[in-house]
């Protein structure tokens, strides 16, 4: 796509099939039918020892999204049915609070993913047993990498979910300053998740829509897609009317974000049956050879 590569399809030169996936990637691996050194004994230990270091990432970044999205789905949820929650759903201070932190948690994982991604060609060449080629780096530019693309757009996404939920927080705001330091990084960040999204979407499709059930990748990114989209709707809503000093819809805000903070939680968890399935596929690999 463009000057993006999703996916490579050749033969070894022993003519076995190969497919190179930027998604499984940066979700450890990257090929099947991948073939490895012949390791001494033992190597299989440390091997499980180096992949299972960066499981461990993938990891953390489901845990902090679910947890992230858990707090947003509860803040919405408390400002849609305040009696069932009671002081706390009465307590704007108290909700705002909620999302503050699940936006640190979304933040912490984007970074996590973002790591992933930068690290991606170490990542598929540990799980795949040959020599990385490239040290562990916690930044880099990667401009012409879809998944990099992708996770930074996500990461800055975040970013102004901070700022946006911690100006929350102010009081006394009149409806420009909320307009300003509340609503309009709300915006830019709803659009870069949208963005990442559609990135995703892209990069899992080569360019096509594709109906894959049966694939807990396409599960993930059609889940993640529709996410944006409700905070995408959410944040529409969530822009303060000049005459009245409120929201468009409170109720529709408080809706949309719950819609989507579900979606990201169920995306988030389905990350770590992906990986799995990667792993299982590396190691298949390895009893075939």
């Amino acid at each position: 796509m463009g000057p993006f590569i999703t996916q490579v399809r050749l033969k070894l030169p022993d003519g076995t099939p190969f497919v190179w996936n930027s998604r499984k990637r940066r979700f450890t691996g990257g090929g099947q039918r991948v073939p490895s050194q012949k390791d001494e004994q033992g190597d299989d230990f440390r091997w499980w020892h180096s992949a299972w270091l960066f499981v461990r990432i993938i990891w953390w970044i489901s845990a902090f999204f679910v947890i992230g999205s858990a707090c947003f789905a509860i803040a919405s949820a408390a400002g849609l049915a305040p009696r069932l929650f009671g002081a706390f759903g009465n307590s704007p201070v108290a909700i705002n609070s909620v999302f503050f932190v699940g936006s640190i948690f979304f933040t912490t994982a984007a970074y996590f993913q973002f790591v992933a991604a930068v690290n991606s060609d170490r990542i598929s060449s540990i799980v795949n047993r040959t020599p990385p080629q490239q040290r562990f780096r916690w930044f880099a530019l990667k401009w012409r990498d879809i998944g990099w693309i992708s996770a930074f757009i996500q990461l800055t996404g975040t970013i102004l979910f901070n700022i946006n939920t911690f100006d929350a927080l102010l009081p006394g705001l009149d409806w420009l300053q909320e307009d300003l330091i509340v609503w309009a990084p709300d915006a830019v960040g709803a659009t870069c998740f949208l963005l990442a999204s559609g990135v995703a979407f892209v990069e899992y499709g080569e360019g096509s829509l594709v109906w894959r059930p049966r694939d807990v990748s396409w599960w993930i990114v059609n889940v993640n897609m529709l996410g944006s989209i409700a905070f995408g709707f959410a944040c529409i809503y969530a822009f303060v009317v000049p005459d009245t000093g409120d929201l468009i819809s409170a109720r529709a805000v408080n809706a949309w974000t719950m819609l989507g903070a579900v979606c990201f939680l169920v995306g988030a968890y389905l990350l770590l049956p992906e990986v799995a399935r990667n792993l299982r596929n590396v190691t298949a690999q390895r009893e075939f050879e």
